[in-house]
């Protein structure tokens, strides 16, 4: 899928079904993955087998971004044992462990 962000364009795996969402980038290589919900709400994400930092970007049903937050991997420590929730209600959700410059109020195309 083509995700495009004010001039850039960027590729990423779709999560449109139960287990691809249950899956997303556990055990994966560095990769884009974007969420496909069958309706908007507070979902949470956790880190479970992905071993990188990822920054989480939740969309509305218009495509705007409406939080983003940065994701630790799992690791021994507790305080790395969290789920990453937004502040508003969400449609989609685009994973990613590269910096794209995305603030909340941007619109995203696809």
């Amino acid at each position: 899928m083509k995700i495009k962000l004010k001039s850039s364009i960027i590729e990423a795996d779709i999560a449109d079904n139960f287990w691809k969402r249950l899956i997303g980038l556990s055990f994966s290589k560095k990769k884009n993955m974007f969420f496909s919900m069958s309706y908007e709400s507070k979902w949470s994400f956790w880190m479970f087998g992905v071993n990188y930092p990822l920054n989480i970007i939740f969309l509305d049903k218009n495509k705007e971004v409406v939080d983003v937050k940065k994701a630790e991997p799992l690791s021994l420590n507790p305080k790395t044992w969290r789920t990453y929730v937004p502040i508003k209600p969400c449609k989609y959700v685009l994973e990613t462990p590269f910096e794209l410059r995305i603030r909340v109020n941007d619109k995203l195309d696809w």
